[in-house]
């Protein structure tokens, strides 16, 4: 009998163990983290529906934009005048900072001239629709992360065609086409999600939204990654090239916003946004203007940022929780 109450409390300060040790990690078997790890699996595994995941990239796209803005609450841009500070931050955070950090970093590489093209489309896209709610889960400036996205956005209208054709010259372009996708993928979108909040018809898609843009993540990463999966398989220099600039850029530049916010004694707060803005880019909508438009290699860059990316927010969620259990 002593030895099965031994045995009992045994298992139970293990389990214990266990279960405080995984309680940890649960934010790693998260929806989005399950969604874009299923996506590349996939996509080595079963990429005889390439060509599908190619049709309905678009169309996913355009949701992604469309839906995940309608966090944003109505009348919001209509304080314009107070909004444009943190505006212009966000285009300096995205485009100054971080496009500059990455292209200027890719050009010493000497990579090929389709993963070139890739790495100009990542410096050239707005920041990451998902740091609105990661703004909210981090406790950052709300009203300086959306601002300051928006900022982001408008000014991708004419940055972003003017980086690609400043940057890629060896190859010919169709402007019109660009300047079409760009309108279709950027200014559409957020119109469009405006007139749904201004009509409240936001609360019927608010019960679906995470599931469907999940969705729509998966056909874009999937549909990158099964299009090459000969090349990530034969994984080569340029790849891992890729893969060390994303690293060293995403990580720098945190670090840079992280010390200079401290340096302008910057609210926590401000920081935080600042922080997502600078370091967080639409990799989705960068790979699949890329499937879209040029060569299939062209995504590759988006996708090796997206995993590097995957691995930077959950360890600021690893942080954030690390904090949380101290207090």
């Amino acid at each position: 009998m002593d030895i099965f109450s031994q045995l009992l409390s045994r298992f139970k300060y293990y389990f214990s163990r266990f279960t405080y040790f995984s309680s940890r990690f649960k934010y790693l078997l998260s929806r989005s983290n399950i969604i874009f790890l299923a996506a590349i699996f996939l996509g080595i595994v079963l990429p005889q529906t390439a060509i599908v995941g190619v049709a309905l990239t678009l169309p996913a796209i355009m949701i992604i934009l469309t839906i995940t803005p309608l966090k944003i609450p109505p009348g919001f841009f209509r304080r314009s005048a107070h909004l444009l500070p943190s505006a212009i931050r966000g285009i300096v955070m995205s485009y100054l900072l971080l496009g500059n950090l990455i292209i200027f970093t890719g050009i010493f590489f000497n990579l090929d001239i389709t993963l070139w093209i890739g790495m100009v489309l990542i410096a050239a896209a707005p920041p990451a629709i998902a740091l609105i709610p990661l703004s909210k889960l981090f406790k950052a400036d709300q009203t300086s992360s959306i601002a300051g996205l928006a900022g982001a956005y408008l000014g991708a209208l004419l940055i972003a065609p003017l980086m690609v054709l400043g940057f890629v010259k060896d190859i010919p372009l169709n402007i019109a086409g660009i300047l079409l996708l760009v309108f279709e993928l950027i200014f559409l979108p957020l119109t469009l999600s405006r007139i749904i909040v201004e009509k409240d018809w936001d609360k019927i898609v608010e019960p679906y939204e995470g599931i469907i843009i999940d969705i729509c993540f998966f056909i874009v990463f999937y549909a990158i990654t099964a299009n090459n999966r000969d090349i990530l398989v034969d994984w080569s220099s340029d790849l891992s090239s890729i893969a060390i600039i994303a690293f060293a850029i995403i990580f720098l530049a945190a670090l840079i916003i992280v010390k200079a916010g401290g340096f302008f004694h910057t609210a926590e707060n401000k920081i935080t946004s600042l922080l997502l803005l600078g370091t967080m880019k639409n990799y989705a909508l960068a790979g699949g203007i890329a499937l879209i438009i040029f060569d299939r290699q062209a995504a590759l860059p988006a996708l090796i940022f997206a995993a590097v990316n995957f691995i930077y927010v959950n360890r600021l969620k690893y942080k954030k929780r690390l904090l949380l259990s101290q207090l």
